[in-house]
């Protein structure tokens, strides 16, 4: 960077009543993109809102945002930042930052404005930035406490029709995994799922998280708990439940190894993706029902098993942070995530085997770096002798949903190609979460498959032996 546009960035960056002058006067290079960006984003018709509404609604995430030393860290790493949009500091991590500090100084941009909102909205919540932060900000919770902001200020109906697809997400897939199959096939026909994609605002080209069939309610309820087996309680979430019930059933089969039987108490949606919206009142109040039935298990002295990255962070992380209670801190304890328990059990040789005539590449999803999953993965598939020719850290672009929608698109393919040419003719990737797979597939031609880590396991370790799982529900192979 050349001292002009470093020693320009600071005083772009807070909003001082003499900007336009120091900006004229001064600035060259970057500096000049900056200043024609944010005359675009301040104009005559922008309101002027006052300084202190905005922290009003932001809350405590309004002083995190103000912390921001920007020092520019989290643009190395941050996924839509390090693309073709990336010259534009407005449309970078720490633009998203600067923006926002302004908004809270000055009132302006205006940050109830939909140009505001784009440009937060290109933070898609992979949480790689707060690793890199030498302040330690939850910047991807900041750009959440925007967005609550902005809710809170314009209504739900303010969000565009995607927006308000994905926030009735659960009920959508919940009520086609109840249908009977020969009507969610006919519902999931071609020409349908293009009228829904187009109608919603999803790309062709998107592969959709679609109910294979069956609820897992209904499995658990007609396999009982086996006798002398130790019980921990699982948490599903929506895809588990309704979407993909195998990703459980494989789980259930390869914890019975290792004398673990999964008990299935009353839950709902994680929240996940009411969080990445800005939906908090709806995130407090699933976090409510959800901590008030875990804690129940926890008491006993159960661990609470999850099968998805966002499931693990949502438990964890974001329900103690928004309900700042007891009960949720002592569920946040008792959590523990699927490979981090099968890591241990393969360690203890209480999940075994020789699995050297298999082959995999890892793909490191951005949730398993947050939690630190990467390296417990490659190590259980090592000792187990699977061969894995390599572990690939790059972002697949999906960011949940986000990648998905057709507005997001041809930037969601532009970070994730660089993960495919990295995959080549790979047969087999093993990726923790479930939307990653969905794209690695998608973005591949489906030329390459994805599976879980666990749900690999299952099918080297268990589906050689015929094991039949219940009817209607079969473990991806």
């Amino acid at each position: 960077m050349s001292r002009y546009a470093y020693r320009s960035y600071k005083p772009e960056a807070g909003g001082s009543p003499d900007f336009f002058a120091k900006s004229i006067a001064t600035l060259e290079g970057v500096s000049a993109i900056w200043f024609l960006e944010r005359r675009h984003l301040i104009n005559s018709k922008s309101p002027r809102m006052p300084p202190d509404t905005l922290h009003r609604l932001m809350g405590l995430y309004a002083e995190e945002a103000e912390r921001c030393i920007r020092c520019g860290f989290c643009n190395s790493v941050c996924p839509t930042t390090l693309t073709s949009i990336g010259f534009k500091p407005s449309k970078t991590s720490r633009g998203r930052l600067v923006l926002l500090q302004s908004a809270l100084q000055s009132g302006w941009p205006d940050p109830l404005s939909k140009n505001f909102k784009e440009l937060i909205d290109l933070c898609i919540g992979c949480t790689r930035c707060v690793d890199v932060c030498p302040a330690g900000i939850p910047i991807p919770t900041v750009m959440s406490a925007y967005r609550a902001a902005y809710i809170g200020k314009r209504g739900v109906g303010s969000l565009d029709r995607p927006e308000r697809v994905i926030a009735n997400f659960e009920g959508f897939v919940r009520g086609l995994s109840r249908m009977n199959g020969w009507l969610r096939h006919l519902i999931l026909t071609k020409p349908t799922l293009y009228l829904f994609k187009r109608l919603a605002g999803f790309a062709d080209d998107a592969l959709l998280p679609l109910p294979e069939g069956g609820v897992l309610d209904e499995v658990f309820r007609r396999e009982a708990l086996k006798s002398g087996l130790r019980v921990y309680a699982f948490f599903a979430d929506t895809y588990a439940r309704y979407v993909r019930p195998s990703i459980a059933v494989s789980a259930r089969y390869l914890l019975n190894q290792a004398g673990i039987d999964l008990f299935l108490p009353p839950q709902r949606d994680s929240g996940i993706l009411y969080w990445e919206l800005g939906m908090w009142e709806k995130v407090k109040e699933l976090a409510r029902l959800n901590v008030e039935s875990l804690h129940r298990e926890a008491v006993k002295g159960r661990r609470i098993v999850c099968t998805s990255p966002a499931s693990t962070m949502m438990l964890r992380e974001v329900y103690p942070r928004i309900l700042d209670e007891e009960k949720s801190r002592e569920v946040a304890e008792s959590v523990v995530d699927i490979n981090e328990l099968i890591h241990d059990f393969v360690h203890l040789g209480r999940i075994s085997a020789d699995l050297s005539r298999e082959r995999c590449v890892t793909h490191s999803t951005c949730l398993s770096q947050h939690l630190r999953l990467t390296s417990l993965i490659a190590d259980t598939l090592e000792t187990l002798n699977v061969n894995v020719d390599k572990v690939l850290l790059d972002c697949c672009g999906s960011g949940g949903l986000w990648g998905m929608l057709e507005k997001n698109r041809a930037l969601s393919r532009e970070i994730g190609e660089r993960l495919v040419r990295k995959l080549g003719t790979s047969g087999l990737v093993v990726s923790y979460s479930e939307t990653c797979a969905l794209q690695i597939s998608s973005l591949t031609g489906r030329r390459v498959e994805a599976k879980l880590p666990h749900e690999a396991l299952y099918s080297w370790i268990l589906q050689p032996k015929a094991r039949t799982p219940p009817a209607n529900i079969s473990p991806a192979s």
